[in-house]
């Protein structure tokens, strides 16, 4: 018998836009999205197991991404569900 095993099977679900803010990487000023990005474990390419899972705001303009954490998630949810 014969398993397939695969990781780094990435989801990317977008909750919408959460703020206007300057980005540090293109100067471009715009409305930044709030991202969860999660990497599974995947059995016969099916994802079966989430092995990390984080929350990112991105610039729309050159994909740089910021990170979120704590109040600052919890403000951006809010936000975002508006």
């Amino acid at each position: 018998m014969f398993f397939i095993f695969g990781w780094g099977h990435r989801k990317v679900q977008d909750h919408g836009r959460v703020a206007r803010r300057l980005c540090s990487n293109c100067r471009n000023e715009e409305p930044w999205q709030l991202l969860t990005v999660s990497e599974w474990v995947t059995l016969f390419f099916i994802p079966v197991l989430p092995t990390s899972r984080k929350h990112l705001t991105m610039c729309p303009v050159c994909g740089y991404a910021i990170e979120l954490e704590g109040a600052a998630l919890e403000e951006a949810r809010r936000v975002a569900r508006l």
